[in-house]
């Protein structure tokens, strides 16, 4: 989370895409033996009783299939039209899954890449996190309430999230977010948050998506970043996402 949170301050990373079978061809057989789909499946598998026990399940398995496709072929269920479409999926997964591994074969990440982004995720982040709460309500209106019931006299901010936050999974732990760095802080309130003081309540803000929230800084303590390696597999699926998301870019200028 918090590998990603320093990308995000360069671009939003990811989209989901969705491939679907526009067309389904008829499915054509294949010369792929048992044995080679016994050994695709075990690949890497340490020798041993174990996995000879596997071997054996998965050669019995793909028999009743190869059984139940014989018939199958026999009564043109491969013919039937949805059949044909969830084969044509399955192809395209299989292929897309194919291509991204072949892409990072073919673009790997530099180690200069994860030291740079370690460097500046340092620098952002200094030696402190922050304790923070908060409160999402849907409109101004809404929000006015929650001050107005955050200034009565011996007031719980806990109490107030539980009952009026419409996150209902913060909520119904009192709008607790937990600690904090500040790349992981929304960019809305990162600066005020350092600014405040334990106690202070930042808001309400009004965010891109329409809800108001408001955010409470329960407290802040110095902490050590962890350390490089430690954030290693995060910064590499930030990287990745971020690569995915250019290649589709590029892909989808190309003429079909």
């Amino acid at each position: 989370r918090l590998a990603l949170a320093l990308l995000i301050m360069a671009s939003q990373l990811g989209s989901q895409t969705v491939f679907a079978a526009d067309a389904a061809p008829k499915a054509t057989t294949t010369d792929v033996s048992t044995a080679v789909l016994v050994d695709f499946l075990t690949a890497g598998a340490t020798p041993g009783p174990e996995t000879d026990n596997r071997r054996a399940a998965l050669q019995k398995d793909l028999a009743l299939q190869e059984a139940i496709i014989v018939e199958a072929n026999k009564l043109q269920i491969v013919d039937q039209r949805n059949v044909q479409i969830r084969m044509e999926i399955a192809r395209r997964q299989a292929i897309v899954a194919a291509y991204w591994t072949d892409f990072f074969r073919r673009n790997p990440i530099p180690e200069t890449a994860y030291t740079d982004a370690y460097a500046k995720l340092t620098a952002a982040n200094g030696n402190r996190q922050y304790r923070l709460s908060h409160i999402v309500v849907t409109d101004e209106a809404a929000a006015q309430k929650v001050m107005n019931e955050l200034k009565k006299p011996k007031a719980s901010f806990a109490a107030v999230a539980k009952s009026l936050s419409v996150d209902k999974q913060t909520g119904a732990n009192g709008g607790d977010l937990g600690w904090r760095w500040k790349t992981e802080i929304g960019p809305l309130v990162a600066d005020k948050v350092v600014a405040a003081k334990p106690g202070d309540l930042i808001g309400p803000i009004k965010g891109p998506n329409g809800a108001v929230f408001i955010v409470k800084l329960e407290a802040s303590r110095e902490q050590q970043m962890p350390a490089l390696e430690t954030l290693k597999p995060q910064l590499e699926k930030s990287f990745r996402q971020q690569m995915e998301r250019q290649e589709l870019a590029r892909l989808s200028k190309q003429p079909g």
